[in-house]
């Protein structure tokens, strides 16, 4: 029997299975798993023990890249990373970035890209050279990052994360998708809406198991906010008013 190719979901929340940006994260799950080619396992960062990095750097001078703490859930989780064919970064938008939990095992987990030796980040070329990047990275693995947001505007909002992981995964080293107006839409859209939700991430998931790739015109699509601009003015107003009315929120 063929053996299935591995997904690993990071859910960056701290909300855990409660995220919101879970529902359009395992939608698109399913539609991978939908090819049978798949088997996924979903790990929440808040759950894990990862201490702070020390910033010394010691990663960067051994070979394997490997960090000198041991005695944490890091060394066993960037195996998983390295292992997996398809790793979804899955995560809110958090004060114009990723959330705290994901930052803080991103930087323990520095020595798996390829060191910084002086280069230039004006020159645009620099982008396409090995500054960072994967060093070790498995053939044929693809990266993704999906994130949601309360946001319309992505382009503006999701700017600086694109350019982080412009330099730590080099521009073409992963594909990003933006579900923009999440929020709201989890506490204030209703079932038929969240179902269009669904229904879009799930095609993506099967566009990416056939393809090995989403093109523009689904990461369009997927991105496509599901409110007019007047509709979501009200919901957010709504959702503000009435915050403290789901325990979920916290």
């Amino acid at each position: 029997m063929k053996e299935k190719k591995k997904i690993v979901v990071m859910v960056g929340s701290p909300k855990n299975e409660k995220s919101g940006t879970l529902i359009p994260t395992q939608a698109f799950v399913d539609g991978l798993l939908s090819s049978g080619e798949y088997e996924c396992e979903y790990i929440f960062i808040d759950r894990l023990n990862i201490k702070p990095c020390r910033g010394c750097l010691s990663c960067w001078g051994r070979e394997d890249g490997s960090c000198w703490i041991k005695d944490d859930d890091v060394p066993a989780t960037r195996k998983k990373l390295e292992e997996s064919d398809i790793v979804i970064w899955s995560f809110p938008l958090f004060l114009f970035g990723v959330p705290g939990q994901m930052k803080c095992l991103m930087d323990r987990i520095v020595g798996m890209v390829h060191p910084y030796m002086g280069q230039k980040l004006n020159d645009e070329e620099s982008m396409n050279r090995p500054m960072h990047g994967l060093q070790k990275q498995k053939e044929g693995q693809k990266i993704l990052l999906l994130s949601s947001c309360a946001w319309c505007d992505i382009d503006v909002v999701y700017e600086p994360i694109i350019k982080q992981f412009d330099i730590i995964l080099r521009k073409g080293g992963y594909q990003f998708v933006a579900c923009p107006q999440m929020r709201a839409l989890h506490h204030r859209g209703g079932e038929r809406r969240l179902k269009m939700l669904r229904d879009k991430y799930f095609k993506g998931g099967v566009e990416m198991a056939k393809n090995g790739i989403l093109s523009k015109e689904m990461i369009d699509l997927l991105q496509k906010p599901l409110f007019s601009d007047d509709v979501y003015k009200k919901l957010v107003v709504e959702f503000v008013t009435h915050m403290f009315d789901r325990d979920d929120n916290f």
